[in-house]
């Protein structure tokens, strides 16, 4: 890795403070890199950027650093708890003794099991008890809460290291103790807190985290269930034994689908993953070949491997672009698991055995016949790719002996007689999501990441679901032990759509924190339906508020949606209290239709600050058009009267060029940097955090707003970047 520390940081004062106090803390507890970042509650990559200087830390962090400076190396590890805002993070768990140890209880289970996984806690549009909690909310929060009459000024920084925002996946999260600090500014108090686009509920695990009541609306009845578990405490000895129970009941499927042969000692062992390539028709020569044994590439560390994009035909010497050519069939090209090597992974190609079993997981899959979903994939912008290379069905995302393991899961957790016991374990079977699918891109140096896209890739990543299962169970465990458990307040939660919040009365909650759609950057209501085919409960898209051709969309239908879904947040939301909207796009008309649809809406926008999820998305590494790091707008609902809300100023083209030239020279002395922690891979200047600077001034101030494409072409010119 290359040494990070090398670069000077930028010429801010403030800047110069945090490193200086960064190196005090690692001298005088004898830190590591890592080990404070754990201290700080924080990820490795944003501490490097703020002992560089690139960024700058929230204030939680800082009231964190100072207290660590004034510990006592000798003295046993503090409370972090007692340092803000505090969601527990990396090596907490094994630095503590609040993780209980697994009294296993028998746990009660129904004869047959559900029709409907959700029949039992989704009813009339609100989940569990949430028709009776909203009354309860409504209730106590009948008068208006105190709130700030300026707006919070603070940028935010919060990273996605904690256990809450490991235990479940979705598109697009924002962490939820950013999110915390933000409501704590708004309501120091208590007070409502409304989310009407809750995605997978991090405003309401924010708010219950810090004491406050919250209601969460969703369209997607996927991410409302994700929501509701994730802002639900749960007896975590009943949620383990249940685990245990249904993985060991399961143990005669799970050997026949995952079993191997060690190669180094005979004896039977378990499979980790079988890693499968396509072979593919040489559009030179016609005859095929394996991807994985002629694309793959090895560079100086497991880090820097990669498949080629580019390579030679082994049959005619042309060079073939991957991405051209025709998908014939798939085949296993690798396996791994650990016997008798000391908890090392060994990897082998398949042998004939192997081969039999996989053959053989068609048997063990036609016992569980009708309890798999089997949805036929409609159109859709991000089901065009998988629809191209065979995958017809929700089942086909699946090889036949995941297909057959998680088809057992599921019938066994909704055998489960407590229905909130069994949507807890549902939790985690939702949890695997894209991991155990034909969509798991093979990673040489492991692990697997969810996308906010479907994209079947040549090599991919059959993982033992069973292996998998029983890791997320552990992680959600974690969130269980160390943030649930100290929930206050009440959650509602409600699907339906933004654009109707019938469900509440004129002027009656304190403060909304939302996350709306992006635009066209984020398909949900296909990127759900995996999720959606198990629960058996789908999103209606006719309100989505998105971009799309396959919704027949377009950037107006987004801007009236997003209009509607603002005006009933005016409407429910009190006089002179606060919206804060978090956003992020590359495209220009996006941006306006945003400003206009808060404009419609009646909302004054008096703030517009940085949100810092600390270390970017998969995109926006691959990416050079995916901005960077999302804004929060601070929009007001005046009290004393209406308000005009002026859309963005008119000016010609070379009035904005202009513009944008002046923004990229005066910030030419704070020009932020990325690092990259893994590869050996030079650091680069940072232009989607600039691009978060401009918008942030433009709106500020009613200008026009140029895409990132622009803005990153006209700024790396302007500080005479040609990299």
């Amino acid at each position: 890795m290359a040494n990070l520390d090398q670069r000077e940081p930028s010429t801010d004062g403030s800047s110069r403070v945090i490193t200086r106090r960064i190196a005090e803390v690692r001298s005088a507890l004898g830190l590591t890199q890592q080990e404070t970042a754990e201290a700080l509650n924080t990820s490795l990559y944003a501490l490097v950027r703020w002992q560089r200087g690139d960024v700058a830390p929230s204030a939680d962090v800082m009231v964190r650093l100072e207290n660590l400076l004034r510990q006592n190396p000798n003295d046993p590890p503090s409370d972090r708890r007692q340092d803000g805002v505090f969601f527990p993070s990396t090596g907490y768990r094994q630095k503590s003794t609040f993780y209980p140890l697994l009294d296993r209880v028998e746990v009660d289970l129904l004869q047959r099991p559900r029709e409907d996984p959700l029949g039992d806690i989704y009813h009339s549009s609100f989940w569990a008890d949430g028709d009776i909690a909203l009354g309860e909310i409504l209730g106590r929060n009948a008068s208006a809460a105190p709130t700030r009459s300026t707006p919070f000024l603070d940028d935010i920084s919060a990273g996605k290291n904690t256990y809450t925002y490991d235990a479940h996946t979705y598109h697009t999260k924002v962490p939820p103790q950013g999110i915390a600090n933000v409501i704590q500014a708004y309501l120091p108090d208590g007070g409502v807190v409304l989310d009407p686009f809750a995605g997978s509920g991090m405003t309401g695990v924010a708010a219950r985290h810090i004491g406050r009541d919250v209601i969460l609306n969703e369209l997607s009845p996927a991410a409302c269930f994700i929501a509701d578990n994730f802002t639900r405490s749960v007896n975590i000895n009943e949620f383990n034994s249940a685990v245990d129970q249904i993985v060991r009941s399961l143990r005669r499927v799970r050997d026949e689908l995952y079993m191997t042969t060690c190669r180094e000692c005979g004896a039977d062992t378990e499979l980790l993953y079988t890693v499968w390539s396509y072979s593919v028709e040489c559009n030179h020569c016609g005859n095929a070949l394996v991807v994985w044994q002629h694309a793959r590439k090895y560079g100086r560390t497991v880090r820097e491997h990669r498949l080629l994009r580019k390579f030679r035909c082994p049959s005619c010497g042309n060079e073939v672009t991957k991405s051209n050519l025709k998908r014939l069939d798939q085949v296993p090209v690798l396996i791994g698991y650990r016997c008798c090597s000391g908890g090392k992974i060994r990897e082998h190609e398949p042998s004939e055995d192997d081969i039999r079993r996989i053959k053989e997981a068609e048997q063990v899959l036609s016992e569980y016949a009708g309890e798999y979903p089997t949805t036929v994939l409609p159109d859709g912008v991000n089901l065009k790719q998988p629809k191209r290379h065979g995958i017809k069905s929700v089942a086909d995302f699946y090889s036949s002996r995941n297909l057959a393991a998680c088809a057992s899961l599921w019938r066994e957790i909704r055998r489960i007689r407590d229905p909130e016991l069994s949507a807890a374990v549902g939790f985690v079977f939702t949890s695997l999501y894209q991991r155990v699918t034909r969509c798991s891109e093979y990673r040489f140096w492991g692990g697997s990441g969810n996308m906010a896209n479907f994209n079947v890739p040549h090599v991919f990543n059959e993982a033992n679901v069973f292996v998998t299962f029983e890791r997320k169970a552990k992680t959600i465990a974690d969130h269980y032990c160390a943030t649930a458990a100290s929930y206050q307040g009440r959650c509602a939660i409600h699907t339906g759509s933004a654009t109707d919040l019938s469900f509440l009365p004129d002027d009656s909650v304190d403060l909304i924190f939302t996350d709306p759609p992006f635009g066209a950057n984020i398909n949900y209501s296909e990127m759900n339906i995996v999720w959606e085919s198990w629960l058996g409960h789908f999103t209606d898209p006719e309100l989505e508020a998105i971009v799309s051709r396959a919704q027949d969309k377009d950037v107006g239908a987004y801007e009236s949606l997003m209009a509607q879904s603002l005006q009933e947040a005016y409407r429910v939301l009190r006089p002179d209290h606060w919206m804060v909207l978090v956003f992020m796009n590359s495209s220009e008309r996006i941006w306006a239709a945003v400003r206009n649809a808060i404009s419609t809406a009646g909302f004054s926008v008096e703030k517009v600050a940085i949100f810092d999820k600390q270390h970017g998305t998969f995109k926006q590494f691959v990416s050079a058009n995916a901005a960077g790091a999302d804004l929060m707008i601070h929009c007001r609902k005046q009290g004393d009267a209406e308000v005009e809300v002026s859309a963005a100023k008119g000016y010609d083209e070379e009035d904005i060029e202009v513009r944008l030239e002046q923004f990229v020279i005066a910030e030419s002395t704070r020009v932020p940097h990325a690092p990259f922690l893994h590869v050996e891979r030079a650091v680069e200047v940072d232009y989607r955090r600039m691009y978060s600077r401009y918008i942030a001034r433009e709106i500020r101030e009613g200008m026009p707003i140029v895409g990132f494409a622009r803005f990153r072409r006209v700024a790396g010119t302007v500080i005479g970047d040609t990299a």
